[in-house]
């Protein structure tokens, strides 16, 4: 488990969120743009 990256991935998507709110990304764009942060901020938390 690595936290600075869990935590940099909790970071990133909730800025992603934020973006998505405010209207400067669609909701396929976000769901694409959460499942690119998981691929690089989770791949070592794998069970």
């Amino acid at each position: 488990m690595n936290v600075k990256n869990e935590l940099q991935y909790l970071l990133v998507t909730d800025l992603l969120t934020r973006a998505a709110e405010a209207g400067f990304m669609t909701a396929d764009e976000l769901a694409a743009a959460k499942d690119l942060a998981a691929e690089k901020y989770l791949t070592d938390n794998i069970l």
